[in-house]
């Protein structure tokens, strides 16, 4: 099969909106069905925090550029780059902010060994392990081929690489006029923090929550056992704060942060059991890209996007197996009696 291009107009430049007393959302264009990611501008006594960062390309450089001459900052009031999560559309304009602006930039510790996993691969190891991955759990050779190159292009996205320092969990790091404790809450990817200011109730949730759309939990190559598992703890652990406001990495920022916890909640059961249901209709079982076409309009969708069905499906087939639900035999899911 064959992704379909998306022909599409690139994000128009959206001016920074201040969210919060001193706390301002930038949106950075993205060439992905997303169109923006939510970077943030956080005004301190000293200097300015710049949290996220959009890919590395002329989309993000532009908007950077513009929204830092809005705001009235030069690139040396920015004393410190925080990345939430090593996801390419997060970190991938880090180096060249670095460069930019002479700030050290920030990583959650947890998160340092997918970083460099991911994006400080010489070799294309990555790109091989994903193709085989996938070409494992049932995936035609091209398709999975094809993703493999995709990810090759993800990496270009991310040069050149900022030179970061850990964020253990549980520490505390000041962001604009406040401290925010950092939390690990792994599940969108293994690393992902969230930073919680009590004092305020703000949580800066990047895409542990999303409002609208589901963040996508993935199975990839040397991540952990069981990402759909984790996740849901995390939202239980995110919604036990008691925020008033989330915000996030995408779309629009969310208010009833518990309630949303639970709207996430309930879809992975509908999900966990539609997938169950995939793989259960046939006698002889399915494979894991059988199922993904079951569930997702695979072919409508972009490589970009078969990318995460295809690994969110694995995230939730692994997850009925450790239930105990289904068993995998060879390439196939099936059923348990």
């Amino acid at each position: 099969m064959h992704a379909k291009p998306r022909a599409c107009q690139p994000p128009a430049w959206q001016p920074p909106t201040e969210v919060s007393p001193g706390i301002f959302l930038v949106p950075i264009p993205i060439p992905i069905p997303l169109r923006y990611v939510n970077c943030y501008l956080l005004r301190g006594p000293s200097g300015w925090t710049l949290v996220d960062t959009g890919f590395h390309d002329s989309l993000a450089m532009g908007a950077w550029s513009r929204a830092l001459r809005h705001l009235g900052i030069r690139p040396q009031d920015i004393k410190q780059i925080l990345l939430t999560h090593y996801h390419p559309d997060h970190v991938g304009a880090a180096g060249w902010l670095q460069q930019l602006t002479g700030a050290p930039a920030f990583l959650p510790e947890t998160e340092m060994e997918q970083f460099q996993r991911f994006w400080a691969d010489e070799t294309g190891d990555m790109a091989r392990r994903l193709t085989e991955l996938f070409r494992a759990e049932g995936m035609d050779d091209a398709t999975a081929r094809a993703l493999g190159r995709h990810h090759l292009q993800q990496v270009e996205r991310v040069r050149p690489l900022p030179e970061l320092q850990p964020l253990p969990e549980g520490s505390r790091i000041h962001l604009g006029d406040g401290a925010y404790e950092v939390i690990w809450t792994p599940g969108h990817s293994d690393g992902l923090a969230v930073f919680w200011n009590a004092e305020r109730s703000i949580l800066l949730a990047n895409d542990m929550l999303l409002a609208g759309i589901t963040p996508n939990v993935s199975v990839w190559p040397g991540s952990r056992p069981n990402p759909l598992a984790d996740y849901l703890s995390s939202l239980q652990r995110v919604a036990a704060l008691g925020a008033r406001l989330a915000l996030t990495g995408h779309r629009a920022l969310i208010r009833d942060v518990a309630g949303r916890a639970r709207e996430i909640i309930a879809h992975h059961d509908d999900r966990l059991a539609r997938v169950a249901g995939a793989a259960s209709a046939a006698p002889e079982g399915a494979t894991a890209w059988e199922i993904c076409r079951r569930i997702f309009p695979v072919d409508a969708l972009t490589l970009h996007q078969i990318r995460f069905a295809m690994a969110e499906t694995l995230a939730h087939l692994v997850y009925l197996c450790e239930e105990g639900r289904l068993r995998k035999e060879g390439m196939r899911y099936r059923a348990l009696a």
